[in-house]
């Protein structure tokens, strides 16, 4: 047998895999093949009979987790970390109380991101993403959705996902792009919706199929921005060229999107703080999966999505970041889970399924992701805990001790010396502004 990891001395495994969820009594061991995918998990003693003096024979293989726990490569389903420049003054309304409603009134919320980002360059544009990702896997994040939607021009949104492309090539990490060209409607066509849809389908879709690697379209469907009969057309105009869907919904008001989501199958529909009983009744008998956003709530003093509730209706229930300059600006995938036991009612078993197996089910990955088991690729998070539930219970603290994707350790030196970085560019851009 081909090795490219043994990793051995732990504590614990949360597996993600409902049958045998918790593997515990210490001296565990996971075996990664040469082609990054899991082939053993269970005691040492056991795979020592198979592979007798493996830790002589495979010296430079085997990694100590040193008694500590680990997790699954956390899979964050929903963030929209493409797009330039921040929007602090918008956390300070905010902080004084002023809606989400009432920025976007404004001028503020996705069109004061769209405004920056549709001058930013390519190559800023992918500095400060690459920033946001790296941080991110220095969390123990192992697959990322990221979403366009912050420049509304064909040009723009080309850009944006050409960005996450890039991305994807140089980092190991799994990258899955989806084009949310439907986000809002661009100042120019604020009294011509059909104008946008039809600049949608007829320009934007062709492009994002033919010069990108996204793999979804969504909508963010919500009263003041795209309607179920507009996100219909965007839907059908999208299913045609063979993308994935995926569906903001009943965020602020339940419309009837979630519904429509289930009848086109959609993948997966997030935020659902307004969700319906008609809407959860849907998405069960589809198959789509939920999506919930706590930090959203936190941050934006939304209510939370009735994810119990869900759960209760025998739907997976997965977790996100929403990482957003505006409404969420956090990618700490671990926070999520935790505000999913400690203000949601969601057992620890349920809100580590939401960032780990719910999560790659959500993004399409449900079959190779998501769980610590055969067959499954070896994207590995080692816990600075000895307690499965330490993680969750010690909030808003970074965990991950070391982190493997197919097998292979990630070297988060470079996030560190980036973040400093931009702690130096960051400081300087706001002295001048």
């Amino acid at each position: 047998m081909s090795y490219r990891l043994i990793l051995t001395d732990i504590a614990e495994i949360f597996t993600a895999e409902r049958d045998n969820l918790i593997l515990t009594g210490g001296a565990l061991l996971i075996a990664v093949d040469s082609a990054g995918i899991i082939i053993f998990v269970g005691k040492e003693s056991d795979f020592e009979k198979d592979e007798p003096a493996f830790r002589q024979r495979y010296h430079h293989l085997v990694i100590s987790a040193q008694n500590r726990i680990v997790y699954p490569g956390l899979i964050d389903a929903h963030t929209h970390i493409l797009y330039a420049q921040t929007r602090e003054d918008e956390y300070e309304k905010k902080a004084r109380g002023v809606s989400y409603e009432q920025i976007a009134a404004e001028g503020g919320g996705i069109l004061n991101s769209a405004e920056k980002t549709v001058l930013a360059s390519f190559d800023d544009l992918y500095r400060e993403s690459e920033k946001r990702l790296l941080q991110m896997i220095s969390y123990g994040i192992t697959t990322v959705e990221m979403k366009s939607g912050y420049a509304l021009t064909p040009d723009g949104e080309i850009r944006l996902l050409q960005v996450a492309d890039a991305l994807r090539k140089k980092y190991p990490v799994t990258i899955l792009s989806t084009f949310l060209g439907a986000h809002a409607y661009p100042v120019e066509f604020k009294e011509n919706h059909t104008g946008y849809i039809d600049l949608l389908i007829n320009e934007m879709l062709p492009r994002v199929k033919e010069e990108t690697e996204a793999s979804f379209v969504d909508v963010f469907c919500e009263k003041g921005y795209f309607s179920v009969a507009e996100t219909e057309r965007i839907f059908t105009a999208a299913k045609e060229l063979g993308f994935g869907l995926k569906l903001h919904a009943d965020e602020f008001n339940a419309l009837g999107g979630t519904e429509l989501a289930a009848q086109y199958g959609a993948l997966s529909v997030d935020h659902l703080e307004a969700v319906t009983e008609q809407g959860i009744d849907a998405m069960k008998a589809a198959g789509v999966t939920p999506v919930v956003l706590p930090i959203t709530s936190v941050f934006s003093r939304l209510p939370y999505a009735p994810a119990q509730k869900m759960i209760e209706a025998g739907l997976p229930v997965a977790f996100a970041t929403d990482f957003n300059p505006g409404s969420s600006m956090s990618g700490f995938l671990p926070l999520a889970a935790s505000l999913a036991s400690t203000q949601l009612g969601v057992s620890v078993q349920d809100a580590l399924l939401g960032i780990t197996t719910h999560a790659a089910h959500a993004v399409g990955l449900g079959e190779s992701h998501g769980k610590i088991v055969k067959g499954y690729q070896g994207d590995i998070v080692v816990m600075d805990a000895q307690s499965w539930m330490y993680p969750l219970y010690h909030m808003a603290h970074n965990h991950a001790w070391k982190i493997f994707i197919k097998g292979e350790q990630v070297d988060t030196t470079a996030q560190i010396e980036l973040n400093g970085a931009e702690c130096d560019e960051r400081g300087a851009t706001h002295a001048t502004d």
